[in-house]
């Protein structure tokens, strides 16, 4: 077995940056005034008075494990080592003001999110390597994302017994976010994450992303904002259901093995489906009737007849000979290698 790394901490810059809400020190730890958050290399992350403590020294990182990247940097596998708990380590860029609001949205996000089995669970973060970056040690899922998921099915769909059970989850923890006031702004099959034990939890809920702001540049429009709702793609006021829309896309898209819609080349194309076109459905003739209407109710223009989480965590879709997490969790293992 090839060395664990360890997280490199270079030096921090000794350059001091000061702004209205933020502080950062020669040492690289930053505070934010407001909320008295403060993320330093040895203390970790203190949040309204809580410590979150882990340090570079506490996280070996497996060479060659980059589970994803983004915007915000790479994820990889890692290990705590005291414990042993495996741990998706998650860089976040904070080299502007914007993002440094970003990172205290996605801290209050996964606090608040403590408790709900269907959102993925942190252990703590902090400042490593230069005064820019910040690492959030995650839990790991081991099946990866639902994007995954579809590209292991080879163009085939969910099965709907199993669907159902996915959707459940899905509603749990999007119900449990919007109970806390909390949109998720970004629900796509790649920010869906499932593992062995047959659990799918909601991650990238705690940051606000401003994804209206990209649809003015070229060529950023293809991927987060294919899932966004028609209110958004008008820029109309939005909130809950607009994350409701979001999840019919995806169960539709893990019905059908595709995206609801063909040909999306351009943001033209995809606001003529979003906001001209008839709404996605799925086939009767080839799904059972409860999935049909539960996508359905999910991918309705109409925001004002659109349900909420409660009403469709009733649906008998979610309700109904729904299988266990365990009879799930038989079915990923079978066919994920």
């Amino acid at each position: 077995m090839p060395p664990r790394m360890m997280l490199d901490v270079d030096e921090v810059d000794t350059e001091n940056s000061v702004c209205m809400t933020w502080s950062i020190d020669p040492s690289g730890t930053m505070r934010h005034r407001k909320t008295g958050t403060k993320v330093s290399t040895k203390e970790g992350i203190t949040f309204e008075g809580t410590e979150y403590r882990l340090s570079p020294e506490d996280i070996e990182l497996e060479p060659d494990s980059h589970l994803g990247a983004g915007a915000c940097g790479v994820v990889m596998k890692g290990v705590i080592k005291q414990s042993g708990i495996p741990v998706a380590v998650k860089t976040v860029k904070v080299d502007d003001q914007a993002k440094r609001e970003q990172l205290i949205n996605e801290i209050r996000g996964l606090v608040a999110a403590d408790g709900c089995v269907n959102l993925v669970h942190w252990y703590a973060g902090f400042m490593s390597k230069r005064t820019m970056i910040v690492h959030v040690a995650l839990e790991f899922m081991d099946l990866g994302s639902l994007a995954d998921l579809k590209k292991r099915l080879g163009g085939y769909g969910v099965e709907p017994v199993y669907l159902s059970n996915i959707t459940a989850q899905i509603m749990n923890g999007l119900d449990y976010l919007h109970k806390k006031k909390m949109l998720h702004r970004d629900i796509k099959p790649e920010n869906i994450l499932h593992n062995r034990q047959g659990e799918v939890k909601l991650t990238d809920f705690g940051i606000a992303k401003d994804l209206d702001q990209t649809l003015a540049m070229a060529g950023t429009f293809v991927g987060t904002v294919t899932y966004m709702s028609p209110e958004r793609c008008l820029g109309q006021d939005y909130s809950f259901a607009s994350d409701i829309w979001s999840v019919g896309m995806v169960i539709f898209e893990l019905s059908t093995g595709r995206y609801p819609f063909a040909d999306v080349t351009s943001f033209v194309v995809l606001f003529d489906h979003l906001c001209e076109q008839p709404e996605p459905r799925l086939d009767p003739e080839y799904f059972p009737a409860e999935l049909v209407e539960f996508d359905a109710y999910c991918l309705t223009r109409d925001v004002s007849r659109r349900p909420d989480t409660e009403f469709l965590l009733a649906h008998p879709f979610v309700t109904y000979n729904v299988p266990t997490v365990e009879q799930l969790a038989e079915w990923l293992v079978s066919f994920s290698g």
